[in-house]
């Protein structure tokens, strides 16, 4: 089929200069062929008396996009093509794409008040298909931007020192009761944990005052204040620590966290294959000396690297860190580099990729495996050497970390893929007991409840 030209054919400048205003602003069919669809349609204009003038005036500036017919076919919605109760698709990319020829001149209809484009398929098979795309989703893809919109919302992220933190600290504080009921409270605290990363939820209830909490088992699991505030993101991620897990003061243990040393900055189970999004931390019990937990951003720290050495930043994306757990009978183990960036979404003012996730957990740390022989090459890592110094004196520089001894029956709720935590060398010299419940959440169930409360 040769491409048509919708308006050489129909003589649209004529019915244009006929038009009233409406008609200036809708959905123009511009062209079509068996492979493309190119559509005419107002940008959005802000408001108030001159947005009003111009569209009186026919100022109103048009975007053109010619999509892809496969494109099309493949995101079409009709019941046909997606269940109404699964909202799974009932056929596959290759199946429709397989000669498919643009049966007839597509067209533009008004429903729901709102312009439709209207295209009828042919198939290999000689079925016939109707799609109906709205002037809504049609400005949704015309560009990669506004694909991305209400997915990722990374444009809101903050990245923070101390002193940024503390400015926002009456939005990252809330209350347990609220959180529950959901609503605005939790609303705010995905807000906030998409922007800073990091949240407490206070008040919570004490489980030692009630019968059924005095001990963790199986049984009781979902009793727990900190499962209860987990489930509100969706479910919770177990690990070989259990689906709730205690950290408590430990003089045989097998993991640092149950000891009183100085717990250095890091992530947890990065030696995992995809490492939880969140962690929660509810405090029962932190009355020792000492303890005091502290808190950085990590993504402040590679940005600082991006624009003071290039070569290093690089090098820290390239390099894979040793991550493993092996002891107790068990071997965990995963290459990963210190800084992943999005491979899609780019920062929308520098046009530079996006940072997705920052690796770094040294108590797991094992033997670098590249580029430690004379056979591969030394500069990069000599470049990722630099980088790391770079990273660490970021992070442990006490203007980049808030140190808070956190309150009893208070949850810290914080973006393991992004924050990284510490904790101070504690004594109970003094009688004090020290007691956390924990687990994770992965960060897929966390964007989802971010995309459902924040996209129009």
């Amino acid at each position: 089929m040769g491409l048509k030209n919708i308006f050489l054919r129909s003589k649209p400048t004529f019915l244009i200069q006929s038009c009233n205003v409406y008609q200036k602003r809708s959905l123009s069919l511009v062209s079509f062929d068996d492979r493309r669809i190119t559509v005419s349609f107002p940008e959005d204009v802000g408001t108030g008396d001159k947005a009003e003038e111009d569209l009186e005036a026919d100022h109103t500036p048009q975007t053109q996009v010619t999509f892809s017919t496969i494109f099309l076919r493949d995101a079409c919605e009709s019941p046909e093509s997606v269940d109404v109760s699964t909202r799974q698709k009932s056929f596959t990319t290759a199946q429709v794409a397989k000669n498919l020829k643009v049966h007839g001149e597509p067209s533009i209809v008004r429903k729901n008040n709102q312009d439709h484009l209207i295209v009828q398929w042919k198939h290999d098979d000689g079925s016939t298909q109707k799609s109906s795309f709205s002037e809504q989703v049609l400005k949704k893809y015309k560009d990669f931007p506004s694909r991305m919109a209400g997915k990722f919302f990374m444009e809101d992220k903050i990245y923070w020192s101390e002193k940024e933190l503390v400015k926002d600290m009456k939005l990252l504080n809330l209350d347990y009761h609220a959180f529950l009921e959901g609503g605005s409270t939790f609303s705010k605290a995905l807000k906030a944990l998409n922007k800073h990363g990091i949240c407490f939820v206070n008040k919570m209830d004490d489980p030692l005052q009630n019968p059924k909490t005095q001990d963790l088992c199986e049984a009781n699991l979902a009793l727990w204040p900190v499962a209860k505030v987990a489930k509100n993101f969706g479910y919770i991620k177990p690990t070989f620590y259990g689906t709730l897990f205690d950290v408590k003061n430990d003089k045989n243990a097998k993991n640092i966290a149950n000891t009183n040393k100085f717990l250095p900055l890091h992530m947890d189970l990065c030696y995992y294959e995809s490492p939880p999004g969140l962690q929660l931390l509810h405090f029962i019990k932190n009355s020792t000396l000492g303890g005091e937990n502290v808190f950085a951003d990590s993504f402040l720290a590679v940005s600082k690297i991006r624009k003071e050495d290039s070569e290093a930043y690089e090098a820290l994306k390239k390099v894979p860190i040793t991550f493993h757990y092996k002891n107790n009978n068990e071997y965990y183990y995963y290459l990963r580099p210190l800084i992943v960036e999005d491979p899609h979404l780019v920062d929308n003012k520098s046009g530079q990729p996006l940072v997705k996730e920052v690796n770094y957990s040294p108590p797991f740390q094992g033997p670098f495996e590249v580029n430690i022989t004379s056979t591969e090459d030394p500069k990069l890592f000599d470049d990722f050497i630099r980088g790391m110094i770079m990273f660490e004196d970021a992070i442990n520089d006490r203007a980049n970390q808030y140190i808070v001894k956190t309150p009893e029956n208070s949850c810290v709720i914080f973006d393991n893929r992004r924050v990284l935590h510490s904790r101070l060398e504690f004594s109970d010299c003094n009688g004090g007991d020290r007691w956390l419940m924990g687990c994770y959440v992965d960060g897929d169930s966390f964007r989802s409840r971010l995309r459902t409360h924040m996209s129009p």
